[in-house]
């Protein structure tokens, strides 16, 4: 049985471009397409990626990431170039973008 070698996240998440990078050659393995025929404004559904697809998409995303992605992120954000954004744009210099809030204790 082969071992998964456990990446370490790194400090600074990774940048909108390394996500776009990430999000083009991903789809195009899936839906069996050269990367460059990718065009990151159509929508995912143009590329013939299903509903299992989709949420396989947001879990590996949520490895690769090392954060939470909801499953339904790839409908949220329809296009490479929407999700890149939302993604790059959820966290600032490695920290949430926004703070948690926290709960009274009373």
């Amino acid at each position: 049985m082969l071992k998964k070698k456990k990446v370490a996240p790194s400090a600074e998440p990774p940048s909108e471009e390394a996500i776009r990078a990430w999000l083009i050659s991903n789809i195009a393995s899936v839906v069996n397409l050269d990367p460059a025929r990718i065009d990151i404004h159509q929508t995912f559904d143009n590329y013939g990626l299903d509903s299992l697809q989709a949420v396989s998409l947001s879990g590996d995303l949520e490895n690769w990431l090392s954060r939470e992605i909801s499953p339904t992120v790839v409908w949220d954000y329809p296009t490479v170039e929407m999700l890149a954004q939302h993604l790059s744009k959820d966290h600032v210099n490695g920290q949430p973008a926004e703070p948690a809030i926290e709960k009274d204790a009373d």
